[in-house]
Order: structure tokens, then sequence, then C-alpha cells
């Protein structure tokens, strides 16, 4: 490995490495993701990152794996369910607000989500 190279790629921000911003994205996935652990205030968070294409740029999405139908990865669940893979198709996504405040809807899971009746 070359420290140096990776230090410059950090520094750089080589390696496209997508933030959504608040607003409305189309979003086609590359791959079907990759699952990595990564360590946040001593504790161990698992991430899901998916090669993506917006605006014919390709990204790395890196996604933490919810628990929740409503959080954004359990919304990407549905969808990938439902379409049987998540490589080679399109999502729309909103995002309302900035950081810890953001919130995310993936319009095609939508209809796709449980109402508190058919979950009892």
């Amino acid at each position: 490995m070359d420290w140096q190279t990776e230090t410059e790629k950090l520094v750089s921000g080589e390696g496209n490495w997508w933030k959504p911003t608040p607003g409305q994205h189309t979003i086609k996935f590359l791959d079907e993701g990759s699952e990595r652990n990564m360590m946040w205030e001593g504790e161990t968070i698992i991430k899901v990152d998916f090669k993506v294409e917006i605006n014919n740029e390709e990204y790395t999405w890196s996604v933490t794996k919810g628990k929740t139908e409503n959080s954004l990865y359990g919304q990407l669940v549905l969808v990938g369910s439902n379409r049987t893979a998540l490589k080679g198709t399109n999502i729309t996504l909103i995002v309302k607000g900035t950081g810890k405040n953001s919130e995310y809807t993936v319009m095609e899971s939508l209809h796709l989500m449980k109402t508190k009746e058919e979950r009892v």
C-alpha cells in the first residue's frame, strides 16, 4: 500500500463519495452494495457501500444499515426485494434537511411499506 497516494486521495476527495444534498435525486445502482464495519464513538456501525450513477457521474454512496423499513436502508431493502435486485435499476430519492436532521424518502418504497394494521 502506498500511504502517500492514499493520503492524497483523502485530501483531494478522490474516490467520488456521494453525500445526498437536499432535493430530489435520480440514482442508478451499478452494484448490489457491499457491507463494511465502521467504528463511531466506540460503537461498531454497519455501512453498505453502493456504486451508483448520478447525473452521468459514478460515485460510492455509503448508507448506514438501519433496522426498520422507515430507515433509508430499510426503504432500499423493500425496493430491492420487490425488484429482486437493485443493480441496473433507478430510484428517486427525496432529501429534506441537512446533517443529523436529514430525512430520506425513496419514492419507489412508499407503496411497499406496511401500515400499522398490517404489521399486527
